[in-house]
């Protein structure tokens, strides 16, 4: 005859330990994944608000200005370098990103192309728009 061996409550209580481990480490690692992709989320929407940002900022200083003259001396004036060549460009949240912005004129009609991007990854923009205004003058 064959000798079963009964669990013991010791080994009972061994087993409901090891099953609660194991349920804890599943929720554990669900709950990191979740956490994980929320600070992704808002590491890019936090990028993306700051590039909306200096867009905006750089569209009030084309929309202000009525010649070419006074937008090139207003891009000047907050920071943005390279006016002698119709392009653009300015660092903002401590160099961490970079603003790039291509500009035309065409008679009457100044047109700019603005585009966002991380210093890191000059190859993805994280935002672009482009703008045009008519100039009076």
């Amino acid at each position: 005859m064959k000798f079963k061996r009964r669990l013991t409550s010791g080994d009972l209580l061994l087993l409901e330990l090891v099953f609660a481990i194991i349920f804890f480490c599943l929720t554990m690692s669900a709950s990191m994944a979740v956490f994980g992709n929320a600070y992704e989320m808002s590491s890019k929407a936090e990028s993306l608000d700051s590039a909306i940002r200096e867009s905006n900022s750089a569209i009030e200083i084309i929309r202000s200005g009525d010649s070419a003259e006074a937008i090139d001396a207003a891009f000047a004036s907050a920071g943005y370098t390279g006016a002698a060549l119709r392009s653009y460009a300015k660092e903002y949240d401590n160099g961490k990103y970079k603003i790039d912005i291509e500009v035309s004129v065409s008679g009457k009609l100044y047109t700019a192309v603005i585009n966002c991007y991380k210093q890191s990854d000059p190859e993805t923009s994280i935002y672009d728009i482009s703008i045009k205004h008519a100039l009076s003058k």
